[in-house]
C-alpha cells in the first residue's frame, strides 16, 4: 500500500517534472501536427480567396419580377427624398416667415404707441383752443333782438336804410 506521505520527498518530485516535460511536448506535437494538417488542407483547395472591396453594386436580377420591385423601390426612394427636401425648404420658409412677422408685428406696436401718444397730445392741444373759443364767445355780446324790448335805434336806421335802397 502507498503511504500518504511520501517518504522521499525528490523522488516525487523528479517524476511529477518528468510527467509535465511529457505533457508540454505532447501539447506541442499536437499543436503542430494541427497546423501542417490545415496548410495541406489550404494546399488542396487551392489559394486563400483574395479580399475584395465590397461594392454596392447590384446582380441583376434574373426575375421580371423582382426587377420590377427593384426599380419600384428606388423609384420610392428618390420620391421620399424629394420629399424630405421640399419640407426642409418649406421649414426654413415657414421660420423666415414668422421671424418677419414678429419683426412686424414689433414695429407695428412702436408705430401704434407713437400714434396714441400723438393723439394724446393733439387732444391736450385742442382742449385749450376750445376754451379759448367758449371764452371769446362769452366776451363778445351777440347783437339780439328780443321781442319784448323795442330795437335798438342804430339797429332800426340801418334796417331801415337797406330797405329803402333796395
Amino acid at each position: 500500500m502507498l503511504d500518504a506521505l511520501p517518504s522521499e520527498p525528490g523522488k516525487n518530485h523528479e517524476a511529477a517534472r518528468r510527467h509535465l516535460d511529457g505533457r508540454l511536448i505532447l501539447g506541442a506535437v499536437a499543436a503542430l501536427l494541427i497546423m501542417a494538417a490545415a496548410f495541406g488542407w489550404r494546399m488542396a483547395n487551392g489559394p486563400a480567396p483574395t479580399a475584395a472591396p465590397v461594392t454596392n453594386v447590384a446582380q441583376p436580377a434574373k426575375n421580371p419580377v423582382l426587377e420590377e420591385l427593384v426599380e419600384a423601390t428606388k423609384a420610392l426612394q428618390i420620391s421620399q427624398q424629394q420629399a424630405i427636401d421640399q419640407l426642409q425648404i418649406l421649414q426654413e420658409q415657414l421660420a423666415d416667415q414668422q421671424s418677419e412677422t414678429r419683426k412686424s408685428s414689433g414695429e407695428v406696436a412702436g408705430l401704434s404707441d407713437k400714434l396714441e401718444n400723438l393723439r394724446h397730445s393733439f387732444a391736450s392741444v385742442a382742449v385749450p383752443a376750445e376754451e379759448a373759443d367758449t371764452l371769446q364767445r362769452a366776451k363778445a355780446k351777440p347783437a339780439v333782438v328780443h321781442a319784448r324790448r323795442k330795437p335798438h335805434r342804430f339797429a332800426s336806421r340801418r334796417t331801415h336804410a337797406a330797405a329803402t335802397r333796395r
